[in-house]
């Protein structure tokens, strides 16, 4: 499974506007809506709220993946969204992290299609495992730029 064959250039926002990770969420739902033509955002950013207030996602390497299952979607749906600016974890109890890029998806809620939801996961965490990438790609202000750089690490991460 490769993060790059689920997004494209236009599916990027850079740079987010949202400087609250609430105001990120509603901008990249509001984004991946119009973008897949899917009627109800708020609906989204219901689901995605919903999922954060059981754990997290917010992970320590600067990235969150903000992600739910929902019946609106026959397949899976990202959009990503980079900011030079950290943006804070609000949740309850959560660890004092930040993020810069955030890759919000959504995936259908068929059992079937439950796998995938979870190797996609994985799959972007373990894009972003080279440390040296979210800075990297938090200095850039192309959205063709950064899937390029993507395009090259998934390449890398196949070679090794």
């Amino acid at each position: 499974m490769q993060l790059t064959h689920y997004i494209t250039p236009d599916e990027i926002i850079v740079p987010l506007k949202g400087t609250t990770k609430d105001a990120v969420y509603k901008e990249l739902v509001t984004h991946l809506s119009r973008e897949n033509r899917i009627k109800d955002a708020g609906r989204l950013l219901k689901a995605i709220l919903e999922r954060e207030e059981s754990a997290s996602t917010f992970l320590p390497i600067g990235v969150a993946i903000p992600h739910a299952r929902i019946p609106d979607v026959d397949d899976i749906v990202v959009a990503m969204g980079v900011t030079s600016h950290d943006i804070k974890d609000t949740a309850k109890d959560a660890a004092p992290l930040t993020a810069n890029v955030f890759c919000l998806f959504f995936s259908p809620t068929e059992d079937k299609e439950f796998g995938r939801h979870l190797k996609l996961l994985a799959r972007i965490a373990a894009v972003f495992s080279d440390t040296k990438l979210v800075p990297e790609i938090a200095k850039m202000d192309s959205a063709e730029d950064i899937f390029e750089r993507l395009q090259v690490r998934e390449r890398e991460m196949s070679e090794e």
